[in-house]
């Protein structure tokens, strides 16, 4: 963990205004008087650069991995992380800069499993290999190796948003308000619908979010892609050799989707888009060469 984490841009707040004068509703809207609210009246912001000592953060990590060195062809290398992060500052941004402990909470962007898996494998036929040894296939089967690489995370924490900031300027990075008894869940996610929208609205006017900045339990859709490679040798002569190279990037042709909508809005202005997936990445991308060895 640490303390003192040095901050700038939307974490530090030297200047805002205190949650407070949200008492004072639409009069916020003049900006003279709500310049006169703020800790230093002359001054609109304060750029920090990045310099300004103020975040905490706690970290758990656990890592494993295992290897296989080359023996019968097969050469493996796997490893998988087990991460828990929490701080005061990592985004979307901080809604009250006078309570940090209220802006605790879950790494913005932190996904909590990762895991890679590497391989090669040459197949066991043709000439100094345990099959096909003598036999006339041993041309056509021998000198074949695969290859892959797939990497696998999970997905990090949902942020949410209103759609409307009625706070007179007072409150940059505004959150939402949970809906008492309404599960955030949703039995099936999927592109339809990833969350529950209705377990949230838009704070009243001039009022706060009580929702963390990164929500405890929904999380976005993960991401995986699968890499293979198919090689064929073809000895020539001394150390001359001819490769045949298939590749597949993607070869599952795996779409990983796109983050839910996280915007909400207020009980008679609901975005109609909340909680949906609109659109995905990814695609099969084949691959196909040759290399000369001398």
């Amino acid at each position: 963990g640490g303390r003192d984490i040095l901050l700038g841009g939307s974490s530090v707040g030297v200047n805002a205004i205190p949650l407070e004068a949200l008492a004072y509703r639409d009069t916020l809207n003049d900006e003279t008087f709500r310049r006169s609210l703020r800790p230093f009246p002359q001054f609109q912001q304060f750029q920090t650069n990045g310099q300004f000592p103020l975040g905490r953060y706690k970290y758990h990590g656990t890592d494993i991995s295992v290897e296989k060195r080359a023996s019968h062809g097969l050469t493996l290398d796997f490893s998988y992380s087990l991460i828990r992060q929490w701080d005061d500052y990592s985004g979307p941004g901080v809604q009250d800069y006078f309570d940090r402990d209220s802006e605790w909470a879950i790494s913005n962007g932190l996904r909590p499993h990762l895991l890679s898996l590497t391989y090669s494998y040459e197949l066991p036929f043709g000439e100094g290999k345990p099959m096909l040894r003598a036999s006339k296939l041993r041309h056509v089967l021998g000198n074949w190796s695969v290859s892959g690489f797939t990497r696998w995370r999970s997905g990090h924490p949902v942020t949410l948003r209103p759609e409307f900031n009625n706070t007179g300027g007072v409150v940059r990075f505004l959150r939402v308000n949970g809906v008492p008894g309404v599960d955030p869940g949703v039995p099936n996610p999927g592109p339809e619908l990833f969350f529950n929208p209705l377990a949230f609205v838009d704070p009243a006017d001039f009022t706060i979010g009580d929702v963390s900045r990164t929500h405890p339990s929904l999380r976005n859709p993960g991401w995986n892609n699968h890499d293979l490679a198919v090689t064929k040798r073809l000895p020539l002569s001394g150390e001359r050799s001819l490769e045949l190279l298939l590749q597949g990037f993607n070869f599952l042709n795996h779409g990983n989707w796109n983050t839910p909508d996280p915007v909400i809005g207020p009980e008679n202005a609901r975005n109609v888009n909340a909680g949906k997936i609109i659109g995905s990445n990814g695609g099969r991308v084949v691959q196909l060469g040759m290399r000369f060895n001398f």
